[in-house]
């Protein structure tokens, strides 16, 4: 198709997207282009909201936001409230000269809040809160037959990269599956709720049979796959089922890499009746 010239109009909607995506993000990013590499920046992003949500309608001046993160690193607090502020997470209260309060974007400390759970569960307790508002939605009688559309593809597609991710990890190392294993937690609760969405959809407009097809698909492989990533999760742990036990491969792997006296000092402080004839490891 042919490219259509922008307009003004396209062109700031699209800067409210990324001015959106900006402030969500400035907490986690390193400056206007990377990510940070020291989680004491997060933290001071964090100690920074909470003393802008404390203050109120006075808002903070920069003093008061130095000593708020006074038990940090002066070049550190000045290299946060740079980003913070270049990327709109922390914004004068009125935008003219000479301005000397700032006050802390209300997307900034939700996008945060987000950050925090997904690093808890990666990702399930967002799951459950989106399916359950889509429950209600598609419910919902002013819920148009497009929104239902966009609605059940949005969740199809997240289902299947969900699927093909829980297929690596069952295929992958047992590390890696066990350091994942929170997006096994819930997994059949997930699957009955998305099955109630598509339920909805399918009953309020039967000319989305298509889109409901594939959302049901793309359910079925992630539930699959999630008892599969859960078998293997189980059966690493052996009869105890205690996840606390280091896996076979993990054993094997250290007999293959260690040095001799890795490898000896693992019997250090047993004791053994009737010696016997000593070996080198």
């Amino acid at each position: 198709m042919p490219e259509q010239p922008l307009t003004l109009d396209a062109a700031l909607s699209d800067e409210a997207v990324l001015s959106t995506y900006r402030r969500m993000f400035a907490a986690l990013a390193r400056d206007s282009g990377a990510v940070v590499d020291d989680p004491v920046l997060v933290d001071i992003a964090e100690t920074l909201f909470a003393a802008f949500a404390d203050a109120g309608e006075e808002w903070l001046t920069h003093e008061q936001m130095r000593l708020a993160c006074g038990a940090y690193p002066a070049d550190q607090f000045d290299n946060r409230l740079r980003v913070l502020k270049g990327l709109g997470a922390i914004r004068e209260v009125f935008p003219k000269p000479n301005q000397l309060r700032y006050r802390a974007s209300f997307t900034s400390v939700v996008g945060l809040m987000f950050i925090r759970r997904m690093m808890d569960d990666g990702g399930q307790s967002e799951m459950h809160r989106l399916l359950a508002l889509e429950d209600l939605n598609v419910a919902d009688p002013r819920t148009t037959m497009e929104e239902a559309r966009q609605s059940a593809a949005g969740l199809a597609r997240a289902f299947r990269l969900w699927a093909l991710e829980l297929i690596t990890l069952t295929t992958g190392t047992i590390e890696e599956l066990r350091e994942q294993a929170p997006k096994l937690w819930g997994t059949e609760e997930i699957a009955r709720r998305a099955q109630s969405v598509h339920g909805t959809i399918l009953t309020r407009w039967p000319e989305l049979d298509r889109v409901c097809t594939d959302l049901r698909a793309a359910i079925y492989a992630y539930s699959d796959a999630s008892r599969r990533a859960a078998g293997r999760l189980a059966d690493s742990a052996g009869t105890t089922r205690n996840l606390t036990l280091l896996p076979t491969e993990t054993w094997r792997t250290f007999a293959q890499t260690a040095t001799k006296e890795r490898l000896a000092a693992v019997l250090d402080g047993f004791v053994f009746d009737a010696p016997a004839p000593w070996h080198d490891p």
